[in-house]
């Protein structure tokens, strides 16, 4: 939210006072836990929003929490109290200035900034107000993953009497405990607050929430227009999840408007992975297209910025980094990366000022004076993408490695094999350790396509000056009807003696060129059983896995007392068709062995619909 004040240190002691703590009561449909940091300039905002809440109110479907915090100095109102409260929402008569609800504990004074905080209310909340849906609000100054420069705090709720605030990795901690380490996820983790709109933070909750609502932008003192999320709860209690997160979108734009700088998204936060695996692959190939730096630096000069300009919108980069750098590997990372977005974004809104707002930001200084490099550290998605190695590279583009990539045969029938080899050598003068292929992008004319079938080998090497490496994959490669070619891309990373992360070039291979099946009637046509193996493999594979998965949650659930026997019939019936599949690939019965692998896919997706709603 607008508005911000320095910090004071103050001491401070933490007195609880606990008034009586209601019954018991059967689930709700909702609960709403309101996270309401006002020790800070918004304590206005905070006694405003609270009577926004008090519009609806609870209801027998819907219950309405909230823990307040206050200071001096901003807010006289409702007797002027300081320390934080805890409220079970009550309904006014309409909207004024005054509290009705009801006081459930007043804590006194406590730090909104300690991770410790937080689980304490979430726990709270979800023991003394259970709910088949719970929606976590952070209510508070927010700056995404980062501080304003000129200022000690950073992430999310800013306590100005404690002079402490949620880190990510403080917002990680109460997340992962308050949800079992993600075996019982909130249904919607929400930010009335600044710039927490993205893709750090999204990758942050995903194991501990199905749904972020944030902002990309600054949010107006007002913040969400709480009188619209509520009446719509209080008049559709059974609403899912993601209709809850596009509602809280579409109030907020309709509150403010579009002839401004506002903006606000929904993100269905568990496709973010295919999110981060595709900007995985996309920076690690980009930091190997230095060539293009200017086009690369235009690209980040132009892309969509909001208040604080180290965060750019990420779809709008990639969409002119598909414009700009002429190279097909990069477009086609570009385009498999947007389409991740678009699938990742339930619900966005933004004024005329953010006309290529997307819903997801991402930090991206645009020179090294602005970064920090404590964001190597400080958030996990540096931890399991190239994209801080992408942004080292761009600030420095020498290159310690080389690459060369070749495919052969480069004629080949339709349903055959290719191998594919990229060289790499070092030639940085010292060791560099650990090298490693990048995955491939493979790019297609006509109606060809691949299917990885092995690779790479070796997985990786430690290279001295001057010595070289050949990695090899195979690919099935199919021609379709029209055929077409392919060609593929990659490049190689290691680390240098200084422990940095180091890059090779992008490189492309030899065009391989596949024959349309209209094209070669005399050769005899490709085994179609056969050629269904890899992707059986992989979907056999795959269904393992998240069996697996399915199977912890069965625990995590029963561990918490609940029946999960309206359930059990499903997951018997997955592994039954899992034991198939398994059977007919044995017996090189490939076709069937999809089959069965996609009915027990089927019944895992029916098996863990079937849970969420226990």
């Amino acid at each position: 939210m607008y508005s911000r004040k320095s910090l004071l240190a103050a001491p401070f002691v933490v007195v609880l006072l606990v008034s009586v703590t209601p019954s018991l009561q059967a689930p709700a449909y909702w609960t709403v836990m309101v996270y309401m940091d006002g020790d800070n300039n918004l304590e206005g905002a905070a006694i405003d929003d609270l009577n926004e809440l008090e519009v609806a109110g609870s209801t027998s479907n819907v219950n309405v929490v909230v823990q307040c915090d206050r200071i001096n100095g901003y807010d006289a109102s409702n007797g002027d109290w300081t320390g934080c409260r805890r409220y079970e929402v009550a309904t006014d008569t309409g909207y004024d200035t005054t509290i009705v609800s009801v006081m459930r504990q007043d804590l006194g004074e406590v730090n909104m900034g300690d991770p410790d905080t937080l689980i304490d209310f979430v726990t709270w909340a979800k023991n003394d107000y259970p709910a088949e849906h719970y929606l976590l609000v952070l209510w508070d100054h927010g700056s995404g993953w980062k501080a304003p420069v000129s200022e000690p705090v950073k992430s999310v709720c800013t306590d100005d009497t404690s002079n402490d605030s949620l880190s990510m990795r403080d917002l990680r901690t109460a997340l992962e405990s308050v949800t079992s380490s993600g075996g019982c996820p909130l249904d919607i983790v929400g930010f009335d607050a600044c710039l927490m709109g993205m893709l750090e933070v999204d990758y942050e909750i995903m194991p501990y929430a199905h749904y972020r609502v944030g902002s990309q932008e600054v949010e107006p003192f007002d913040g969400w227009d709480y009188i619209a999320l509520m009446t719509y709860l209080n008049q559709n209690s059974a609403a899912p999840p993601a209709a809850v997160a596009r509602e809280i979108v579409r109030g907020y734009m309709a509150f403010y408007g579009k002839s401004g700088g506002e903006a606000q998204s929904a993100v269905h936060v568990n496709p973010t992975s295919h999110v981060v695996d595709a900007l995985d692959i996309f920076a690690c190939h980009l930091a190997g297209a230095m060539q293009y730096k200017t086009e690369i630096q235009e690209a980040r000069t132009h892309a969509e910025t909001f208040f604080d300009p180290d965060y750019i919108d990420l779809y709008h980069f990639a969409a002119l980094i598909h414009g700009k750098v002429p190279l097909a590997g990069i477009q086609k990372d570009a385009e498999v990366l947007m389409n991740a977005i678009q699938n990742a974004v339930v619900a966005e809104g933004h004024g005329i000022l953010h006309l290529n707002a997307h819903g997801i930001s991402i930090y991206f200084p645009d020179s090294f004076a602005g970064y920090q490099s404590r964001y190597e550290n400080d958030v996990e998605l540096t931890g399991d993408t190239f994209w801080d190695e992408f942004l080292n590279q761009y600030y420095s583009t020498s290159y310690p490695l080389e690459a060369e990539m070749s495919a052969e045969p480069n004629i080949v029938g339709s349903g055959e094999i290719v191998t594919v080899s990229m060289e790499v050598t070092n030639v940085s003068g010292h060791t560099v350790t650990s090298v490693t292929p990048s995955s491939l992008t493979v790019t297609p004319t006509g109606s060809a396509h691949a299917v990885l079938d092995s690779g790479p080998a070796p997985v990786m090497a430690d290279l001295t000056d001057g010595q070289s490496v050949i990695y090899t994959w195979t690919y099935q490669v199919f021609g379709g009807m029209s055929g077409g070619t392919l060609t593929f891309w990659g490049n190689a990373h290691g680390i240098d003696s200084g422990g940095n992360e180091v890059f090779s070039p992008l490189v492309a291979s030899n065009p391989v060129t596949v024959p349309g099946a209209n094209l070669i009637p005399e050769k005899p046509k490709p085994d179609p059983n056969e050629q269904m193996r890899p992707v059986a493999n992989n979907r056999v594979l795959t269904v393992e896995r998240s069996l697996e998965s399915l199977r912890q949650q069965f625990a995590a659930l029963e561990a918490e007392g609940k029946d999960t026997t309206p359930c059990e019939d499903l997951l018997a019936l997955a592994e039954e068709y899992l034991a198939r599949a398994q059977e007919n690939y044995e017996k090189g019965n490939y076709i069937a062995a999809n089959y069965w692998a996609l009915q027990a896919t089927a019944m895992l997706e029916e098996a863990e619909e079937c849970l969420e709603n226990l």
